[in-house]
């Protein structure tokens, strides 16, 4: 198949690959990747967006191609680029779970293609899919999202996350002695939304790995305005701190939306940082009215920038962490605060209206990631804001990094019998004798234990830091609610007329809905206070049970499912429906643009929200196991069965 045009091979790297229906993997001949479109285009690679066809299941994923033209002309170039990318992502992704603040290598292999009666091979490898939602998928999306609804770039409280999750990823990078040499707003992937909001540092095609010679010949790399001058004038100076420069350039625009550095070319980079004059982040009329106002925090963090940005390397930061250790106490405010800003809130959600019609049920394509039946068994799931999770088992702790699961053997404790999202790479587990546990990939440190040790914690909301709520259960007695507030805890509340309370979840800053099952055996909901000590019943329908509740606490919208019966505790009032559903409703979820999901074995529901019918928008009798626990963000769906099937679903 020819792919030339007037000008040479044709710009879109996919043609070529149409006459191919799969491309397979060099290391699993079973596995093939199909092509769907070009999502992406760069100097030397097109990014891909294709589906991994695999035994296990099928997934989304994003295939770097070389362009066509690039091999012809450097084609040894392209292979210690590809090379030097390989080995850099293969070093971060070596640990379970992996970092999730680096993106995922998933394969590589090779493409034969024809240009103009030549073959060629174009090497390839796939990453994973980043869903980026309402905001966008890159750094620079959402930062260009954030001014164009909010007048503002990011808040300080949503920059200081975002500051120590690029501070975590640089460090991870460095620490496998790799140099990205290229860090920007746009190879920065983004997912998730408020404090579930995750960063991904992306795109190591110009890495160093330490140990690996090479070199692209007389060729400066990297982006302008964001490249160190060592970079540019091909100095033996590269390291870590070559990085920091870039990661200043990207703080100041996460702070104002602007580049730090306004030029054209790399060499006028290099001219702006020999200079000593630096701009200020308050020169800028989109700097968030929260840090503008803060005259000290301001002049600190230009400071700090300044330094980073030093035109001599060994008068920088030696590290990412030594510069977030230098701004991040000038971007803090209360504990609690982590919450996404009103501005952000009201802007997301204005989106539901001009989306309405892209999450209509018919629109949606259903894909088995995972196919059910097989001996695993799912008792809780934590989940990642990119759909990955860590799921707690009989035997300990599984993770799905969106491919496949890997068992943590041996686990960090055993037995396991809650997980919960603790921050971007960190979980919570629940052990015996009511003690809780702080899990990363890197160490496992019990942090709190129950008051009454004699109780398991079961279920969790909240933050450790600010507020959170806890039940704790104990055969032949009813379960008891567990404030915990300022590192304190709270005289617990016994639920007297509770048989379970398997439902947990945060309705406003200080109530929070429980639901389970009554001594008498009918349905049970109520709203607990906390601070006050209270607990206020909701009337609950004729279901035997209510075994999992979800909420959008930014709205103040949760809704409890069980049996065919879905409550629904919003500003307006309670409401309920009936679905007409064969199965059981056994995990429920709220996703940002207000979305309602419950599932069951075999069938999916949905509603848009308040004053929204219910409508089935997936059903297959041959899942006969149920699910376990629902990811859901804006048209963009993980589902886990109880026998670890997972079912994705997205808008076509």
């Amino acid at each position: 198949m020819s792919d030339s045009g007037p000008d040479g091979p044709s710009r879109d790297v996919t043609v070529a690959l149409l006459g191919r229906s799969r491309l397979v993997s060099e290391h699993r001949p079973e596995v093939s990747y199909a092509v769907e479109r070009t999502i992406g285009r760069g100097g030397f690679a097109h990014a891909v967006l294709a589906v991994r066809h695999a035994p296990e299941g099928s997934i989304p994923v994003v295939l770097k191609i070389m362009r066509p033209e690039t091999v012809m002309h450097n084609g040894d170039m392209v292979t210690r680029l590809f090379k030097k990318e390989v080995v850099a992502l293969g070093r971060l992704n070596e640990r379970v779970p992996p970092t999730p603040f680096v993106v995922r290598l998933l394969d590589t292999g090779v493409a034969s293609v024809i240009v103009d009666g030549r073959q060629l091979e174009l090497p390839w490898l796939a990453i994973e899919h980043v869903h980026g939602g309402v905001e966008g998928e890159t750094l620079s999306k959402r930062v260009r999202y954030a001014l164009k609804n909010t007048g503002f770039a990011f808040d300080p409280e949503r920059a200081q996350s975002l500051l120590r999750q690029l501070t975590a990823a640089l460090s991870e990078i460095h620490a496998a002695e790799v140099i990205h040499r290229d860090l920007k707003p746009s190879n920065v992937l983004c997912c998730g939304f408020g404090p579930s909001e995750v960063v991904k540092v992306s795109d190591f095609g110009i890495a160093r790995p330490t140990g690996m010679v090479s070199t692209f010949g007389e060729l400066a790399l990297g982006s302008p305005g964001y490249v160190a001058p060592e970079q540019v004038h091909l100095r033996n100076e590269i390291g870590p701190a070559t990085d920091v420069f870039s990661f200043a350039a990207v703080i100041f625009f996460m702070l104002t939306g602007e580049k730090y550095f306004e030029v054209k070319s790399a060499l006028d980079g290099v001219m702006a940082a020999t200079r000593p004059e630096r701009r200020s982040i308050r020169s800028a009329k989109a700097l968030s009215p929260e840090l503008a106002a803060r005259r000290d925090a301001c002049q600190a963090i230009d400071a700090a920038l300044a330094h980073a940005t030093a035109a001599d390397p060994r008068q920088r930061p030696q590290s990412a962490a030594e510069l977030a250790a230098w701004i991040s106490p000038w971007l803090a405010a209360g504990p609690g605060s982590g919450q996404p800003s009103k501005r952000l809130v009201t802007s997301v959600l204005s989106a539901r209206t001009e989306r309405a019609a892209q999450r209509d049920p018919g629109r949606w394509t259903w894909v088995a990631r995972q196919n059910p039946g097989a001996a695993r068994v799912i008792v809780d799931v934590a989940w990642e804001s990119d759909g990955h999770c860590l799921a707690a088992t009989p035997a300990g702790l599984s993770f799905w990094d969106g491919g496949e699961w890997t068992e943590l053997s041996p686990p960090p404790v055993w037995p396991i019998h809650m997980v919960r999202r603790l921050g971007a790479g960190r979980f919570l587990l629940s052990t015996e004798a009511g003690r809780l546990h702080a899990f990363a990939a890197d160490e496992t440190a019990e942090i709190l234990a129950c008051p009454e040790p004699e109780r398991t914690i079961s279920a969790f909301s909240g933050d450790l830091d600010d507020l959170a709520v806890m039940v704790g259960v104990r055969t032949g007695m009813a379960p008891a609610l567990f404030g915990y507030c300022g590192r304190h805890w709270l005289r617990p509340l016994l639920v007297e007329e509770a048989a379970s309370i398997p439902g947990l979840a945060r309705l406003d800053r200080e109530c929070w809905l429980v639901s389970g099952r009554t001594r008498a055996g009918g349905a049970f909901a109520a709203k607990y206070r906390p601070l006050e000590w209270r607990i206020e019943p909701v009337a609950s329908p004729s279901a035997p049970a209510l075994v999992c509740c979800a909420s959008q606490p930014e709205r103040g919208v949760a809704i409890a499912a069980g049996g065919h019966h879905v409550v629904r505790v919003a500003p307006s009032g309670k409401s309920e429906v009936v679905l007409g559903s064969a199965s059981h409703g056994s995990a429920c979820a709220v996703d940002v643009l207000g979305g309602e999901w419950v599932a069951g074995a075999g069938s999916i529901w949905f509603s848009a929200g308040e004053g929204a019918s219910w409508k089935e928008v997936w059903k297959d009798g041959s899942w006969t196991a149920p699910f376990v626990s629902i990811h859901a963000d804006a048209d963009h769906v993980v589902l886990v069965t109880a026998d670890g099937g997972v079912l994705e679903g997205r808008v076509s």
